[in-house]
């Protein structure tokens, strides 16, 4: 087991690369094979998850638990610091703060969210608010 935190590990390769190169690894076997040629950390897309775990498109049909299935994963066989789309956070502010601590405990470095009102819309897709 690693003594740093994720987040520490994460803010340490931004730091040491700049502009740290972030991969996309949906998989735990991507995620390996990242990890094999020397990226220091990974991201986990929510349309990654969506078309390779559901086989949808990604129009804010995972749930938490999908994604936290797909993300504990890859930090389980990497060990690399992973980035997180969290969506919208699964609701309202309460809703979020449990997503912030369901992401930390299974050792994800750092998420982003939607920056969207309303129900979640892809972000490659057009009539978003």
């Amino acid at each position: 087991m690693q003594s740093t935190s994720s987040g520490a590990r994460f803010r340490a390769a931004v730091a040491a690369e700049r502009p740290l190169q972030v991969v996309g690894a949906i998989t735990a076997y991507a995620g390996l094979m990242a990890k094999r040629v020397g990226y220091r950390a990974l991201y986990l897309s929510g349309g990654g998850v969506a078309a390779n775990s559901l086989g949808m498109p990604d129009l804010g049909i995972s749930t938490m638990e999908d994604v936290l299935t797909d993300a504990r994963r890859v930090v389980e066989a990497t060990g690399l610091p992973l980035l997180v789309d969290i969506d919208t956070g699964w609701g309202g502010a309460f809703n979020i703060a449990r997503t912030i601590r369901n992401f930390e405990r299974i050792g994800v470095a750092a998420v982003h969210i939607e920056d969207q009102v309303g129900q979640k819309r892809c972000g490659h897709r057009p009539g978003k608010e």
